[in-house]
């Protein structure tokens, strides 16, 4: 490749190119760089003449193309990674010199300490931000939770039917306490008047990890009848089945009893 006569006419044209420039002899013996490579190794001119270019750039393996990436040792200390172009020039009869085109990467290399210092500080403003996260779903669960409790009858039972959960509204409509209802079976406030095959329609309609939706009309402590909208449906394992069953109501005992007609 011809492209330049002599070093001395390929120094004119790199003096003023923004982009990292090193001439070298056939042996890899540096005879120019060109500002921006003495910027890049942190060094002058004085500094890299006559050295052999492999004590800045070492090259990890070689490329099936004439571009490698190499690692900087700057003058500084510091290090660096860069792109490489190794071209090869014959300017006379047997003699040859070598130009080194580079470009820095964006990645500096680290020591094992800084690297861990990194991963460390990432690690803990990642549990930070998720302990936030954590904290505001918390939030938002509890708010949505006591907005239900004080709108609707609210209970919780294991997959067999064993109560294991009532809200306040729920004791206040039955009439038991809390220490009352907790471990009986959910049947403890079924009305006999209430058909046997709503429940077990019910029941296969909650089993098979749907939700059911009926009137249902249940039976306080006392005797006195009341009557909800019940909504239930079962949490599901990661097979698709309910291992346990919530339960949300409304009380419409008192719409019931004006003789309106109550549909859903």
């Amino acid at each position: 490749m011809n492209a330049f006569t002599t070093p001395q006419a390929a120094k004119d044209i790199f003096e003023n190119i923004h982009q990292p420039i090193v001439i070298t002899t056939g042996e890899e013996k540096i005879i120019y760089a060109n500002p921006a490579a003495l910027q890049l190794f942190s060094a002058t001119s004085v500094d890299l003449r006559n050295t052999s270019l492999s004590q800045y750039v070492i090259l990890p393996f070689k490329s099936e193309t004439n571009t490698n990436v190499v690692s900087i040792k700057k003058l500084d200390g510091q290090k660096a990674l860069a792109e490489m172009i190794e071209s090869t020039f014959e300017y006379e009869k047997g003699k040859f010199y070598k130009v080194f085109l580079l470009k820095e990467m964006q990645a500096n290399y680290q020591s094992t300490e800084e690297k861990m210092k990194l991963l460390l500080k990432t690690i803990h403003k990642d549990i930070a931000r998720r302990e936030e996260e954590i904290d505001r779903l918390s939030a938002e669960i509890e708010a949505r939770t006591n907005l239900l409790n004080a709108a609707a009858i609210v209970s919780e039972t294991d997959k067999f039917g064993t109560i294991t959960f009532v809200n306040d509204t729920f004791c206040k409509i039955s009439k038991y306490s809390r220490e009352e209802l907790i471990g009986k079976p959910h049947n403890i406030v079924r009305h006999p008047d209430m058909p046997k095959e709503v429940y077990k329609n019910l029941w296969d309609t909650i089993k098979a990890g749907k939700i059911f939706q009926g009137i249902v009309k249940n039976r306080a402590k006392d005797g006195t009848p009341y009557w909800v909208i019940a909504t239930i449906g079962g949490v599901l394992d990661s097979e698709g089945k309910p291992y346990k069953y919530i339960g949300v109501r409304v009380d419409i005992t008192d719409l019931v009893k004006s003789g309106m007609e109550v549909h859903i």
